[in-house]
């Protein structure tokens, strides 16, 4: 289970490679993400409330932000992982490198968790500026906000990990979105709160449980609005890590039987 010298000397290695190619693309991420949350704001934080939503509506969907930036950062790392897969495999050569495999995979989840997270982290002072007047950082529990970050991000490596073992090739790259990322996302509490749903349909509300994202979203609404109407921070906690372990779990078990490693 644990690394000798030379194995940890490689992942040394490789860890600093992605550090590397993270730090060309942190602009265009940035530029990205403000252009995101200008377009969110304008309408749910500027537009919306002239159809009678509260004002408050603004910090609700800030702190839904911050919980969900890093999905946007799934699709595009799925299909460079089908494309690879499907081509230079590029990841084949890092299985002859001398490391366990499972580290290999588990370096790949770290690496996507650290990359979105580069976006997520920029949410909440950006947001600050953009609805100045609506919410304030005074009110966030940041030894929870931390947390939760940490946790929701290492959820989205590993769910990014296992979407890519899930898909065949490059013509159902498509379905990434529209099977695994979008409804997840939507049905995940990002408009309302869990409460709120059980009040109306007490069976979609139970049945929302077995979706990760709807415990990053109240979890992280908890942290960032106090706990007062979401689920329990510490529950929403464990149930983020089960899901990212049985992700990266499973997703381990697939690529090494996809790419007939022995």
């Amino acid at each position: 289970m644990f690394l000798r010298k030379d194995q940890f000397q490689v992942l040394k290695e490789l860890l600093a490679t992605d550090l590397y190619i993270l730090k060309g693309t942190v602009r265009d991420q940035v530029i990205n993400l403000c252009i995101w949350m200008i377009s969110m704001t304008v309408v749910n934080s500027y537009l919306m409330p002239a159809f009678g939503l509260s004002l408050e509506y603004s910090a609700f969907i800030l702190a839904g932000l911050c919980a969900s930036a890093g999905l946007f950062g799934i699709f595009p790392s799925v299909a460079n992982l089908v494309s690879d897969f499907k081509g230079d495999q590029v990841y084949t050569y890092y299985l002859t490198l001398p490391l366990p495999s499972w580290m290999i995979f588990l370096r790949l989840i770290f690496y996507y968790a650290l990359n979105f997270s580069l976006l997520g982290i920029l949410v909440l002072p950006i947001g600050q500026l953009l609805i100045w007047d609506r919410f304030s950082l005074r009110h966030v529990a940041f030894g929870k906000f931390f947390l939760i970050f940490t946790l929701s991000y290492f959820f989205y490596g590993a769910f990014t990990l296992w979407i890519a073992s899930r898909v065949p090739d490059m013509t159902k790259i498509g379905n990434v979105w529209m099977r695994f990322v979008y409804p997840i996302w939507f049905l995940g509490c990002f408009q309302f709160s869990w409460a709120v749903l059980r009040e109306k349909s007490q069976l979609f509300s139970f049945i929302n449980l077995m979706n990760p994202i709807t415990y990053i979203m109240e979890g992280m609404r908890a942290a960032v609005l106090g706990q007062n109407g979401y689920l329990n921070f510490w529950i929403c906690c464990l149930m983020i890590a089960f899901f990212g372990i049985l992700c990266s779990w499973r997703a381990i078990v697939l690529l090494k039987r996809r790419l007939d490693f022995v």
